[in-house]
């Protein structure tokens, strides 16, 4: 019963939550220099007043803003994110067309980092301060320090172009077309239709993109999992267990590195949740059609309702795994379902 009521005010909290975000991006749009319509008619189109009176009239902004406000709280709790002013479709429409590709970005990164990251934080406790464990930890300051922009040109640069070691921008290669939609996600559409070649090159499309983006969270696990390492191996029991004659090796991997994962899980979900918002440039660059690129798009049409839902769904992947990890938390501690 306790853990239900937790739940439950888990959840309400995430949609108050929701609704302030919506709140806050909705006027920091607003507020923002111009309107759209500058960025999406022609020069010929603005220099005619009945034109622009028509555009505005039609994507409703031509209303005071606390009208405006009002109408799109009411339009979301409907589950209407309005039109976007630079395809003239639905938002919510045009994010579910994205998000099956940043989804599919998202996970193969995350298993990148969560898999090397923990993989090296566990070695580098082993063999703390040795060589090996300053080789590690100098390749996890650098995963967390290089811009992301930087580190996905130089691997177009050094893997795509110079080396051809693997393809270039896109989800597949120009000989293949698009799997039929089932999931969105085209390993698994592509398995499902049978044809293993395309299932390939799409994941190989997702190597160099899935490398850039795993780097940063990958630095942050290794480094939350060295620390947690070492501090569960000087606790009593691990000092018992020693005592009994269990070797480094066996100690961590038997008894330590359960509890030392514990804090690992938030770094990983949080992981999860900035690349489920979608990087920006790095989808930019790689031309990689998910909801990073779509937002990049969006701004560059000043499409406010667009970037309202891109705002909103990035909110949304932070907010339903942060919940999700406190559920977790206080299913496996109670003493959290009374905090």
């Amino acid at each position: 019963m306790d853990t239900l009521k937790f739940i439950a005010k888990r959840l309400v909290y995430m949609i108050i939550m929701l609704l302030g975000v919506a709140t806050l991006v909705f006027f920091l749009t607003k507020a923002l220099p111009g309107d759209g319509t500058t960025a999406n008619l022609s020069q010929r189109a603005l220099s005619d007043p009945e034109i622009v009176a028509a555009y505005r009239a039609k994507h409703g902004l031509d209303k005071p803003v606390i009208v405006q406000y009002f109408i799109y709280m009411k339009n979301l709790l409907q589950l209407d994110l309005g039109t976007s002013i630079r395809t003239n479709k639905d938002v919510l429409g045009e994010l579910m067309r994205c998000f099956p590709a940043t989804i599919e970005l998202a996970l193969f990164a995350i298993v990148i980092a969560a898999v090397f990251g923990i993989l090296f934080g566990v070695i580098s406790a082993i063999k703390r301060n040795s060589i090996i464990d300053q080789i590690v930890r100098a390749i996890s300051v650098t995963g967390v320090s290089i811009p992301s922009f930087w580190f996905a040109l130089l691997v177009l640069f050094l893997l795509y172009y110079k080396l051809q070691l693997f393809p270039g921008p896109g989800r597949l290669s120009t000989g293949f077309a698009a799997p039929q939609t089932v999931t969105g996600l085209y390993v698994i559409d592509s398995l499902l239709e049978g044809n293993i070649p395309k299932a390939m090159d799409a994941l190989s499309h997702l190597i160099l993109p899935g490398l850039v983006l795993a780097s940063f969270t990958m630095g942050l696990i290794t480094r939350t999992t060295r620390s947690n390492v070492l501090d569960v191996m000087s606790t009593d029991y691990i000092r018992t267990a020693r005592a009994k004659g269990l070797s480094q090796t066996k100690l961590i991997l038997k008894h330590a590195l359960g509890n030392a994962l514990i804090p690992v899980l938030t770094v990983i979900g949080l992981g999860l949740g900035n690349l489920l918002g979608g990087m920006v440039l790095v989808e930019t660059i790689f031309n990689w059609p998910g909801v990073g690129q779509f937002a990049y798009e969006s701004v560059l049409a000043a499409d406010f309702p667009s970037i309202i839902g891109v705002s909103l769904l990035v909110a949304l992947n932070y907010m339903v795994i942060n919940t999700i990890i406190d559920i977790l938390y206080g299913i496996i501690d109670p003493r959290v379902r009374c905090n």
